[in-house]
Order: structure tokens, then sequence, then C-alpha cells
């Protein structure tokens, strides 16, 4: 039985808000670069291992096109997982990770320059209240929260936002499988070989936070899985704002593990996001 495609979206959503909070984790200890390169590592292998017996034609892969997205796609995935885990390490948890959801703001325009997807009125709207919960949740209010690491989640927003408009021609072309393994193979190449030349202070890799980092890469890299089959099944316009919710996972670990506080104005926006997100995939 295949799952509904909204399923997908839910699963990669979950996936990433439990993924960050442990590379939230992570980054205390390694730092955010480390923690984004092996995060991009180590993710490689469950969509290796899951596309085993459904491996695309080496024509495909050699295609010039599917070379040129892989590889644009990778070189900015790696350097907003830079920004990202650099915001997680030093600034709030629901600052950063809402900021860096944001990506759905630039991918849904772009995907329906560049793809002509139909988005309509009701879809419309229903994206513009995910948007407005997500930017909500990331305002100052009267919890006297931090805004440390905001510039990093809205360079993360940007990098990501151009990055996830390519994953649908990417899929396209080799399987939901092989998209992550191929960007995420260009993205580790470049972010490794950035990282050699600028020689980082070494990380502190305790058996916990070796642990840590591993459990949020394989959770990261399954929520791309997830992704991908969803846009594999249904519009961009569609997958994109359910799958981007995933501050909301991470918020409410945030809350719970880290007592970051959540005032009324974040928790709005909470309740806004969750309602939006459920009505488009009733309408979708």
């Amino acid at each position: 039985m295949v799952a509904d495609p909204i399923l997908w979206g839910f699963a990669s959503m979950f996936a990433w808000g439990t993924g960050d909070m442990m590379a939230r984790y992570a980054t205390i200890r390694l730092g955010g670069p480390a923690v984004a390169l092996i995060v991009l590592a180590v993710g490689i292998a469950p969509p290796l291992a899951l596309g085993l017996s459904g491996y695309p034609s080496l024509e495909d892969i050699a295609g010039v096109e599917f070379i040129l997205l892989a590889t644009t796609a990778g070189l900015l995935f790696s350097l907003g997982y830079v920004f990202f885990y650099q915001g997680l390490e030093r600034g709030m948890v629901s600052i950063v990770s809402p900021l860096s959801a944001s990506w759905l703001a630039v991918t849904t325009v772009l995907a329906a320059i560049l793809f002509n997807e139909s988005i309509g009125w009701v879809k419309g709207g229903l994206i513009s209240m995910v948007l407005l919960g997500i930017f909500v949740i990331s305002a100052r209010d009267r919890s006297g929260a931090s805004l440390a690491g905001v510039w990093y989640g809205l360079a993360a927003m940007s990098t990501f936002g151009v990055a996830f408009t390519l994953w649908k021609p990417i899929v396209e072309e080799v399987g939901p499988y092989v998209a992550v393994v191929s960007v995420r193979l260009v993205a580790t190449v470049a972010l490794s070989s950035y990282l050699a030349l600028k020689r980082p202070v070494g990380a502190d890799f305790t058996r916990n936070a070796t642990l840590l980092v591993i459990a949020a890469a394989v959770l990261d890299s399954l929520g791309f899985v997830s992704y991908n089959l969803g846009i594999e099944r249904a519009e961009v316009s569609l997958i994109a704002p359910i799958s981007a919710a995933y501050p909301v996972v991470t918020l409410v670990l945030a809350w719970v593990l880290l007592r970051e506080r959540i005032g009324a104005v974040r928790m709005t926006g909470i309740v806004v996001l969750l309602g939006a997100v459920i009505a488009l995939g009733v309408v979708g």
C-alpha cells in the first residue's frame, strides 16, 4: 500500500524536528561546522541502504542536467547546513529553527515560477498562514528570549530555499534515494574541503556527543527521503508547507528539555501554523 503523499510530509516534519534538537546538544561539544559535516556525511548511509534495489541507470546519473542540479544543490546545502548549525550553537533553538524553516517562502514562489505549479487562493492563503506562524514564532515577545542566531537563521532560510527548489527535477531524474545520496555527497566533499583548508580547532568527540550527532544525521537524512517521496507523488507547494512545520516539534522539545520559554505570542504562532498545516492536508 502506497502511503498518502501528505503522510510523507509529516514524516519529514517529525524527523527534522527531532533531529534538530539532537544536533543542538551536539553543537555545544563539537561546534557548528563539525556537526554540519558529520550530519551530511553520515546521512548518506540511510538512503544508500534503502535504495540499493532501485538505482537509476548510469546514463541518468551521468546526465549533464543532473550533474549541474546535484552540484548546485549540494553546494547550497553545505553552506546552509553551516549557517544552521552555527545558529544552533550560538543562538536559541526556538529562534533559529523557525527562521531556517522559512525556506518555504522562497521555495513556494520559485516552484510556482519554474514548474508552473498551481497554488490557488485556498492553498495560497493557507501557505501564508504557515509563513505567518513561522515568523510569529521567531519574533521577540515578553518572554525576554534572546535574538542571538537570527542572522544565521535568515542565511540558512535563503540558501535552503533555493536548494529545495532544485529537489523536484532531481528526484524526477533519479528517484528519491539517489537524490539524497548524490546531493549530500557533493555537500560533504565541498564542506570537508573547506574545513581542511581552514584547519579548525579539533572538536570534543565524547561518546554522548558522537551518538547524538549520528542520530541527528540519520533523522535528517530520513527527513529528506520522506520529503522526496512526498514531492515525487504530489506538488512541492503541498508537501513543502507540511515538512517546513518541523520547528513545532523542535520548539516543544526545546520547551521540555532546554526549558526555553515560549510566551503567548509564540504559542499563538504555533497554533496558527499547526492549524494551517492540518487544513492543507485536508484540501490537498
